[in-house]
């Protein structure tokens, strides 16, 4: 499907008219879905006013539904917020850590972001349990499960590493938490949109992640999943009018919570950010999970062994099944080099330790890894 929607999809996404784009791991590019969404709603506040929001409210379980079907999340399981630490600082408000099972464990290469949540619980109780990597790039699957013990309240893992790209093990990782009855929280914001995953067949308890990179859907749509069962035990203290059960109704407190997914809803709703994110989620579903795995993974092995011809150092797992969809190439000097590529309009980022970081989109060509390697050799030389 990639070769027969190639250059239509390409059409779709304005700076690879003058660009050469290899970044999706950090921001997707921009479709012009995401222009004509953001005109859409620019245009119902302008005419309408408050009366806009009865077709606003309506449109954000819809987003959540289409976005939760990329991984098999069925109708109803998956909410939307701001972004992951909102959500997870939510998920941690439901859990009562003055309790013998108070401790939280979570690997040392969390995206920092999320680390500053657990950590901070610490003051409400929480026993912050961190797994160790050796080496910065991974950590063996054998050394989470060994510190998730019968004091483990949550385990908050990521799906992949960001700063290697690693896969992470979560259906070991989820079998240890029903052995000792943890609930385990996957941070999937490195994978979903590009690498497949069904949370259903996973049978995973919580996974988050966001839509402004795979997923071409820009800042400020976040997402949680809750696996249906459990749904009822949750009930977030980082809440506000949305997240209760009639929030027209404008009642006072005490909270009564939705018996949805809305119970994770908070005050007024990000709406720009929702409806700016569908277009990308669109796309993702219209070129199909699968024919972007295969066509990245072949662009991805591409990348490496182009690399390793170069004698440069690739911070990468090589074997497909164990990365998700970028590739970090480091030499004497990448730093500089990246910035220089910038300067050309050739898209990637820098990370201290991983060095280069490309990723191929579906809507990446064979001729865009061929130029960025060209300006690499120019530019080491």
């Amino acid at each position: 499907m990639i070769a027969t929607t190639h250059a239509r999809e390409r059409d779709q996404f304005p700076v690879l008219q003058t660009s050469t784009y290899l970044v999706s791991h950090s921001m997707g590019a921009a479709p012009l879905g995401a222009k004509a969404a953001l005109d859409a709603y620019f245009d119902d506040w302008a005419t309408d006013g408050p009366e806009a929001w009865d077709r606003w409210f309506p449109q954000i379980q819809g987003i959540a539904d289409g976005l939760g079907s990329i991984f098999g999340a069925p109708a109803g399981s998956v909410f939307l917020g701001p972004n992951v630490s909102v959500l997870q600082a939510a998920l941690a408000t439901c859990f009562d850590f003055r309790s013998e099972r108070n401790e939280v464990v979570y690997e040392a290469l969390q995206f920092p972001s999320l680390t500053y949540v657990w950590h901070e619980w610490e003051r409400y109780g929480a026993v912050p349990r961190r797994v160790a990597s050796d080496d910065g790039f991974g950590i063996p699957t054998e050394r989470i499960v060994a510190a998730i013990t019968e004091r483990t309240a949550l385990v908050v893992i990521s799906h992949a590493y960001y700063v290697s790209g690693a896969i992470v093990d979560v259906a070991a990782i989820q079998a240890r938490c029903r052995e000792v009855g943890a609930i385990l929280c996957v941070d999937a914001y490195q994978t979903t949109g590009v690498y497949p995953y069904d949370v259903v067949d996973l049978d995973l308890d919580i996974v988050t992640g966001g839509s402004h990179k795979w997923l071409l859907g820009g800042p400020g749509c976040g997402f949680i999943y809750v696996k249906p069962a459990l749904l009822e035990r949750f009930r977030p203290a980082v809440t506000g009018w949305w997240a209760h059960a009639e929030p027209f109704a404008f009642e006072a407190a005490p909270m009564r919570f939705a018996p949805t997914m809305a119970r994770f809803g908070t005050g007024t709703p990000t709406i720009p950010g929702y409806v700016v994110a569908r277009p990308g989620h669109d796309l993702i579903r219209r070129v199909g999970i699968a024919n972007i795995r295969e066509h990245n993974v072949r662009l991805t092995t591409r990348i490496a062994e182009m690399a390793l011809e170069r004698r440069l150092r690739v911070n990468t797992p090589l074997e497909p099944t164990r990365r998700t969809g970028w590739i970090g190439i480091d030499f004497e000097g990448s730093h500089a080099v990246q910035a220089r590529l910038l300067e050309e309009r050739i898209f990637t980022d820098y990370r201290p330790g991983c060095g280069i970081r490309m990723s191929p989109h579906f809507y990446t060509t064979d001729e865009e890894i061929d130029r960025f390697f060209a300006a690499v050799d120019r530019l080491r030389r």
